[in-house]
């Protein structure tokens, strides 16, 4: 095996010939160019350990062939040769990059030991870089450990996976993540936990259902898959997907998106991002393990309701959360009561019998994400992540009716007082802290007993009951101020534009003018508010040739057995509750009018109206 492979340049053909044969009674293999130009087509082909020239020759001479040697492959090694006269050319072409310089007359053992030398440079220059090399990867390695096996610190979810996606940003230059998780393990879908970097969390999906995972990672054992992803704008990019399993099941997948500097993803990338998600897959199904231990710890083995403490810090975590992500959860809390002498009547084995029927019944309405607690008083707490007021008072009315189709009450005995009390609150419009929440959970619970649904008697009548009740214990009032405070109301949708809420109305005669300018006023401003009108789109926008179910996205019913109901307006949402009711009065300026900020009353009204004018339940 030849030491090395020499391109020998000369343009006398003695020297050549002299060279040829001293390398290759040396040991090296050899081949020889007449020009500095014939040495660079040699190059373009062949690949040389060293090339060997002479300094002075004609057209272009050996410092301009070096140069431009370097200028294509700066690691070429080079030895030049020269006579003594030209020393000053040896010392340009090592500044230019040459190795190593003979003066002629030279004998083959120096040439041979000369460059012997430069391939043992090389060697030790290549071993170097190889070492180097090696060493910046083991400190990538360590680094990337280091950093992987500090997850597994965090033992609740959320901090975990905002630590997760830190992580694989850093071992693939995203500057975008986002993680779903799914907590349930008999659940079919996971839930949006965290999002990181240049990401909307508005515009993320907050589920992302099992049978929608990317076919890639989910008919597969596959860890990594780079897909494209449409953002809000249209587009198309590239995305790295990461599945997170437990055993075959998948209980995480993580979005990676916007590489720095707008590159692909490449294998690199993913082989970095599969190392560091081995460890973020045993840490995650850690936390989730720990959660459900902790909760199974604080659970009642009797009815599987955590106790108040647990759910506090439940909430506490929730509210984090939401502030991280920008959206909205409620609790709710249910009282049955008086309960005076209750556990002293029955004793504490009954009691805790009782506490479980009434657990049962709340649980049968829960869903896998929310959480049921109760106290040793009969007092029940419910956390309902990703569920406005809206969302909440559907779960208050269907709590309430479902405990009072049970036996929970009637288990008290005939001669028992106890009424089922339900009271909600929501996050952010109803209180930002814990300790605000409770305390308008225990307003409300209280005002509850005195609400005009009670007083009115109206919780089992039909709307048209309801309304006709609420009317006879009204007063006189202008028409004039009763259409302003109708052009108002509805000026509410505008003014709340981000945040859902539901309004009905039956205009008839009286409101009739008021209502057409005030929908006519909310054109493309209704924001989140579902508008329910009873009745036909209003004669004036039709004149103005405007298509008044597009003006304002309303929705016009039209039902016989409904049409006796008296004009009114009812407006239901974040924070805000009012309904009003009056009479017709044609040719009279005053008119019997009721209306009521009694947020029990309107949501009671609210729901009423929507079951019996679409026959379904707010979504």
């Amino acid at each position: 095996m030849p030491k090395g492979r020499i391109l020998a340049v000369d343009d006398q053909r003695y020297f050549r010939e002299l060279l040829e044969g001293m390398l290759t009674e040396a040991g090296f293999e050899v081949q020889t160019a007449a020009s500095a130009e014939e040495a660079l087509q040699v190059l373009e082909r062949s690949t040389f350990d060293i090339l060997l020239t002479d300094l002075v020759m004609p057209q272009m001479d050996g410092n301009e062939l070096v140069h431009r040697v370097k200028q294509r492959n700066p690691d070429q090694d080079v030895v030049v040769v020269t006579g003594v006269v030209d020393v000053k050319a040896a010392v340009d072409a090592m500044k230019l990059g040459a190795a190593e310089y003979l003066l002629k007359p030279f004998d083959s053992d120096t040439l041979a030991s000369t460059l012997e030398g430069v391939l043992q440079s090389r060697r030790l220059r290549n071993e170097h870089t190889k070492l180097l090399n090696e060493n910046i990867e083991y400190l990538d390695e360590r680094s990337l450990i280091q950093r992987a096996t500090a997850l597994f610190g965090f033992l609740t979810v959320e901090p975990l996976a905002e630590r997760i996606i830190d992580g694989l940003c850093v071992e693939t230059g995203a500057q975008g993540g986002v993680l779903w998780v799914g907590s349930n393990p008999d659940g079919d879908a996971l839930e949006l936990v965290c999002a990181r970097g240049l990401v909307r969390v508005e515009g993320e999906q907050e589920r992302v259902a099992l049978e929608d995972l990317p076919r890639e990672l989910a008919d597969s054992t596959a860890m990594s898959a780079v897909l494209h992803w449409g953002d809000r704008e249209g587009g198309d990019r590239e995305a790295l997907y990461i599945a997170l399993r437990d055993e075959s099941r998948i209980v995480g997948l993580i979005r990676l998106t916007d590489k720095l500097g707008g590159e692909d993803f490449d294998p690199v990338d993913r082989s970095c991002a599969e190392k560091f998600s081995e460890f973020a897959q045993t840490a995650l199904c850690n936390a989730l393990r720990y959660g459900a231990l902790e909760r199974k710890s604080v659970e009642d083995g009797a009815t599987g309701a955590t106790d108040f403490e647990f759910f506090y810090n439940s909430v506490r975590n929730e509210i984090e959360k939401s502030n991280r992500h920008g959206r909205c959860f409620s609790v709710l809390k249910v009282e049955i009561g008086p309960l005076d002498g209750l556990r002293a009547q029955f004793g504490d084995v009954a009691f805790r019998q009782w506490v479980g029927k009434a657990v049962a019944q709340l649980t049968r309405l829960q869903r896998s994400s929310d959480l049921l607690s109760v106290d040793g008083q009969g007092r029940f707490l419910v956390l309902l992540p990703e569920t406005d007021a809206l969302g909440a008072a559907m779960f208050k009315r269907r709590a309430f009716d479902e405990l009072q189709a049970s036996d929970v009450l009637a288990i008290l005995g005939p001669g028992s007082r106890a009424k089922i009390h339900v009271a909600a609150a929501s996050y952010p419009s109803d209180g930002t802290q814990l300790e605000s929440l409770l305390r308008l959970l225990d307003e409300r619970i209280e005002s509850d007993g005195s609400s005009l649904v009670r007083e009115w008697v109206v919780e089992d009548k039909p709307i048209a009951a309801c309304l006709g009740t609420l009317l006879e214990g009204g007063a006189e009032e202008r028409c004039e101020t009763v259409s302003q405070i109708v052009e108002f109301v509805l000026a509410e949708p505008a003014r709340r534009s981000g945040v859902r809420s539901v309004l009905f109305a039956a205009p008839g005669e009286i409101l009739g003018e008021a209502f057409a300018s005030g929908v006519t006023a909310l054109r493309g401003r209704v924001g989140k508010t579902a508008i329910s009108v009873l009745g036909e789109p209003p004669k004036s926008a039709v004149e103005r040739d405007e298509d008044a179910s597009d003006t304002s996205a309303v929705r016009w019913v039209s039902k016989r057995e409904l049409a006796g109901l008296p004009p009114f307006l009812i407006y239901f949402g974040e924070g805000s509750a009012y309904a009003m009711i009056c009479e017709e009065a044609p040719g009279r300026d005053r008119t019997r009018f009721f209306h009521t900020c009694d947020r029990n009353l309107v949501e009671h009204l609210a729901l009423r109206a929507q079951h019996e004018l679409h026959g379904s339940e707010i979504d």
